[in-house]
């Protein structure tokens, strides 16, 4: 029985050295045939790997900051071992999180402001620095969450993250309402005032 095994062995081994022998043949021929017929027959994907990337998008910039600044946010309240103090810092990366999609709208908005033929550049201007605003607002949040945690590990207390999430509570939103977009310049009188009530 001992003979059969060998044997069988003897087969496979021979069979796996066959097919490496064919796939390098097959390879080599493919190789051969791509080199003759140059550059125009290599495939779309080869040919894109090669190219230049393209200049980064700055609006997408913006929004990646802002989920990466709820990202970093979320991952550190989720290492907090005190299931309040994580429950009371999660309401603060909700929030956060709530507010992304506003920011993908301002972002998508610039983008067309920029790209379409009635371009009004103050328009875009301030579209861009809502988004700026707004991406530095979601990083000093993120900060103070950071900060919170680590205090919370050093010294646990309760009341103290509780003050803290009050006070980050109070940041919110982090985006300026649409107005300061698309309303009139600053410092420009407004078209009309409301009367004062009686």
């Amino acid at each position: 029985m001992d003979g059969i095994w060998v044997q069988v062995l003897v087969a496979l081994i021979a069979g796996a050295c066959g097919a490496g022998v064919m796939l390098a043949v097959v390879c080599a021929r493919r190789r051969r045939a791509r080199e003759a017929a140059g550059p125009a027959a290599v495939p779309p994907a080869t040919q894109s790997v090669a190219s230049p990337s393209p200049l980064p998008d700055k609006w997408l910039n913006e929004v990646q900051r802002c989920e990466q600044a709820v990202y970093r946010a979320a991952r550190a309240v989720d290492a907090v071992s005190s299931t309040q103090a994580r429950r009371q810092l999660q309401t603060v990366v909700r929030r956060m999180d709530a507010e992304l999609p506003n920011v993908r709208a301002l972002s998508e908005l610039g983008r067309g402001l920029e790209s379409s033929e009635s371009r009004d550049d103050a328009v875009v201007g301030r579209v861009q620095s809502q988004l700026d605003d707004a991406a530095a607002r979601f990083g000093m949040v993120t900060d103070h969450v950071l900060e919170a945690v680590v205090e919370l590990v050093a010294a646990p207390d309760l009341s103290r993250i509780h003050e803290q999430v009050l006070v980050l509570r109070d940041q919110f939103p982090l985006l300026r309402p649409m107005s300061a977009v698309f309303g009139p310049p600053p410092g420009s009188a407004p078209a009309r005032a409301l009367m004062t009530a009686a």
